[in-house]
């Protein structure tokens, strides 16, 4: 019985760590496309680049850090689907609004960096396109992460 024991926690943390470095390759994926969807849509000057990408790694840096906080929310979703309770469901929406809201505070912090840094209408562009990103890759999260059960849904109450 230990035996068993020792070998299904061992296959649950070998796939604990599988997923974490299948996750771990994903987002250095979705970076590198990032980065050449960015190439593509930004047209710049070698001058502008030599500027413009030291600043886009700065701001990819920081938003790396935002999306180990939302995979964070991800992942209790996940670890507590079956057994979600209000207070927990309440604290992840609340991080779920602090993180949009530090995201906006940090769109809007490179926006003014790349703005004075090579003109605001490449930054403007710069912004577009980091937000249709930004958009495709908040919809295929969503598309993953099962919505909350409700306890006693489709119970009707007299």
């Amino acid at each position: 019985m230990k035996l068993f024991l020792v070998s299904a926690v061992l296959f649950a943390a070998t796939c604990t760590y599988a997923q974490e470095y299948s996750l771990e390759l994903m987002r250095q994926d979705i970076k590198t496309q990032k980065v050449e969807l960015m190439t593509g849509s930004l047209p710049l000057t070698e001058k502008q680049a030599d500027v413009f990408w030291p600043i886009y790694r700065e701001y990819d840096h920081e938003l790396s850090k935002l999306a180990d906080r939302r995979l964070a929310v991800v992942k209790e979703v996940f670890a507590k689907y079956d057994t979600m309770d209000d207070k927990t469901a309440e604290r992840l929406v609340k991080e779920s609004f602090s993180i949009a809201q530090d995201r906006n505070k940090l769109l809007e912090k490179y926006y003014k960096k790349v703005s004075k840094a090579i003109g605001v209408t490449t930054a403007a562009r710069f912004l577009q396109v980091e937000n249709q990103m930004l958009t495709l890759l908040d919809a295929q999260v969503m598309d993953e992460v099962p919505l909350i059960k409700v306890k006693d849904a489709g119970k009707t109450k007299k």
